[in-house]
């Protein structure tokens, strides 16, 4: 306890202004990493979809090759489906890209703690799981809005896209970030 110039009764802070400073900018820092370290810039700019047309009769036609021409690996889901990439359909009425359905994630898969990687300088052939998003797996008729029962014609512009993680992802070792790369729209005609 103090008495200032004015004669009123003070108590001295624990904490001198230096030390306060100090404080502040040291959370101020542990906060700007933290948000650095989650919230990492995707390689986007890296990777580049080839063997992809504007036009096709059916998926069964659709075999895109993911190409990283960046400086780092990425890696897909080893959890099923996630490692394969899910169409979406525009939807003329509103304007909108619609996500297809979609199965429920399984970890009983073959070398479920082996990362499926994608090394920097290298191409993989990307399976489109076309079928979970359909009415029928034989012969479809209709494209299935994820989490609903609502059907659309199978005729239409479609697009897909992946999920990568630039930390190895397998069923024992998920990665916090999940990017998504989106392809080229194209259209299907019958």
């Amino acid at each position: 306890m103090g008495i200032n110039d004015r004669g009123i009764k003070t108590m001295k802070s624990p904490y001198s202004f230096a030390s306060l400073l100090l404080r502040c900018l040291t959370l101020l820092l542990c906060i700007l990493l933290d948000t650095l370290a989650q919230y990492s810039a995707p390689v986007t700019d890296t990777l580049k979809w080839k063997n992809i047309a504007s036009q096709y009769k059916n998926f069964v036609e659709v075999r895109p090759i993911l190409v990283n021409d960046g400086r780092e690996s990425i890696f897909l889901s080893r959890i099923w489906p996630h490692g394969y990439a899910q169409l979406q359909r525009w939807n003329e009425t509103t304007g909108k890209w619609e996500t297809g359905d979609w199965g429920i994630g399984c970890d009983t898969v073959s070398n479920p703690t082996i990362p499926i990687e994608i090394k920097p300088g290298t191409e993989q052939e990307i399976h489109v799981y076309w079928q979970l998003s359909m009415d029928d797996w034989e012969h479809p008729k209709h494209f299935v809005v994820e989490d609903t029962d609502e059907k659309r014609p199978f005729k239409g512009k479609y697009r897909f896209f992946l999920r990568y993680a630039k930390l190895p992802w397998t069923v024992a070792h998920r990665p916090g970030k999940i990017n998504t790369l989106e392809s080229p729209e194209f259209q299907v005609s019958s």
